[in-house]
């Protein structure tokens, strides 16, 4: 049998780890409440488990990667805000402090006039995203 090599390899790895990750989101709560919770049957899940359906991760994240970069990112950062958090895009130290600056300015302008409404809170989320970016550079690569 040949070795598969290059983008096969790849892809191949790619469809493995949506699959253990689909595959933990069920275990986790089971076969039947997920399913419930997804307005799915417990058939559908188990396809998907067996590979015989769309993985919708897989699916997410081909979208996301189709898409043009702002926008997967704002969609990954609602996905991340549903859950509690927000998303941070990694970037090289000059840019990332200079991404902050500029952020920061923005958070400011958008606060100043005293009311937070939804446009000012994602200018918020926005600047503490690029000063987490900041902080995401190892220490050694940083200019002293």
């Amino acid at each position: 049998m040949k070795e598969k090599t290059g983008p096969e390899k790849s892809s191949e790895r790619f469809e493995t780890d949506c699959l253990q990750h689909f595959a933990a989101l069920v275990e986790s709560v089971g076969v039947k409440r997920f399913s419930a919770a997804m307005d799915l049957s417990t058939r559908q899940v188990n396809r998907i488990l067996n590979a015989a359906q769309p993985n919708p991760i897989e699916r997410l994240i081909k979208s996301l990667q189709s898409a043009d970069v702002e926008v997967g990112d704002r969609t990954l950062d609602f996905l991340c805000g549903e859950m509690g958090g927000h998303f941070v895009r990694s970037i090289n130290n000059d840019d990332a402090i200079l991404n902050a600056v500029k952020e920061c300015a923005e958070a400011i302008a958008a606060i100043s006039d005293g009311k937070v409404d939804e446009s000012d809170r994602r200018e918020i989320r926005e600047a503490i995203s690029a000063l987490e970016s900041v902080l995401s550079v190892p220490s050694s690569s940083r200019k002293t």
